[in-house]
């Protein structure tokens, strides 16, 4: 998939300050379609258009690859049909919760490396299946959560649940990188 934001750029820098909590409130909308996309504090990666009708049907996996000032992040992962009408269809909602740290293995923890560039792989816990129409884009939305209804995870590499307001004092920096990619699960068109 390749970054909107701006498709030249090699990587894509995210910075989120858990301290700043004036967004405390805010939630995705919950709309199933919608004219717009509000990205809040996220990155936003979108495929070239499909040539052809495509229907998808599993398990979405994806393959991120990136550098992080912290030892571990909280990520929601929310996925769209962008339409060639110029609507975008949520293809699952909620968005899939990952913790950085356990993707690879959900009973160990692995920390990431702080300053190094790194990939991580992961599969939604969610089947997804829509046929996807021709000239259509697949949109993925990646925001760090820190929404006050969850547990913050401030990245110390600690236990999340013995971190505090205190351990958000240096914002979170992310650098994606456009190779970061998503593998879709997709079926052969009847003729």
């Amino acid at each position: 998939m390749v970054s909107r934001t701006n498709p030249k750029l090699a990587a894509t820098p995210q910075t989120i300050r858990f301290q700043d909590r004036s967004d405390a409130g805010w939630l995705p909308p919950n709309d199933l379609i919608s004219r717009s996309l509000v990205t809040h504090d996220a990155v936003l990666y979108q495929s070239d258009p499909l040539p052809k009708a495509t229907r998808m049907s599993g398990l979405i996996a994806g393959h991120l690859d990136f550098v992080v000032n912290k030892m571990d992040m909280d990520l929601d992962v929310a996925m769209y049909e962008l339409r060639s009408s110029g609507e975008y269809l949520r293809l699952f909602n909620p968005a899939d919760a990952l913790r950085l740290s356990y993707a690879a293995d959900r009973v160990h923890r692995h920390l990431l490396k702080a300053g190094e560039r790194q990939q991580v792989a992961f599969t939604s816990e969610r089947m997804t299946s829509r046929q996807l129409e021709q000239g259509s884009r697949l949109v993925m939305v990646l925001r760090i959560s820190k929404r006050p209804d969850r547990e913050i995870n401030y990245g110390t590499g600690g236990d999340v649940s013995d971190e505090s307001m205190a351990d958000g004092k240096v914002p979170l920096k992310v650098r994606w990188f456009n190779d970061s990619y998503i593998e879709v699960p997709v079926q052969a068109m009847p003729r």
